[in-house]
């Protein structure tokens, strides 16, 4: 083998294997792992023994930035589900509140719970509306906005639910 040749396969040995998933190097996967979960730019940097910038550099592409937002949405679900586990703790202490011999705890406890209910979203409770909503699609066009309805997959998944077509 030339020696041109043997150094271009030493530095083929040398790149770390891009992950097919994910379309990163186990340095940079590791690299976004620590960053959504919060750890700064120059503990990263020093973790993953890169320098700062070429974290910025990774930052700036789509699959490092996918990877970290898929991070991100990990840690927000796991987060969502430790406080559902605590709800009942959470519920328990709002109601001790609610029966403090001190007045002004009773008040914003009530008040923090009538804010709650008040500002909290509910969504569609209408099967038929909903699923017509699934069967809009919009773009925009040089006019604005365009809407489009798709009948035929409305009536199919209404028949798919066991939901009649009249009503």
């Amino acid at each position: 083998m030339s020696n041109r040749k043997q150094q271009k396969a030493t530095e083929m040995a040398d790149v770390p294997e891009v992950n097919t998933q994910t379309g990163l190097t186990p340095i940079q996967e590791q690299a976004a792992i620590l960053l959504a979960s919060g750890d700064s730019f120059t503990a990263v940097a020093e973790k993953v023994s890169v320098n700062r910038s070429t974290l910025y550099k990774w930052q700036m592409q789509i699959t490092f930035q996918c990877f970290f937002n898929q991070q991100c949405n990990d840690y927000k679900n796991n987060l969502k589900n430790g406080l559902f586990g605590l709800a009942n703790e959470a519920l328990s202490a709002i109601r001790d509140c609610l029966h403090s011999d001190n007045e002004a705890t009773r008040l914003k406890a009530a008040m923090w719970v009538t804010d709650k209910v008040e500002l909290s979203e509910i969504g569609k409770s209408d099967v038929r509306e909903a699923v017509k909503d699934k069967h809009i699609t919009s773009s925009l066009n040089d006019w604005g906005d365009f809407s489009n309805f798709d009948e035929k997959g409305y009536k199919t998944e209404l028949r798919q639910l066991g939901l009649n077509l009249e009503e």
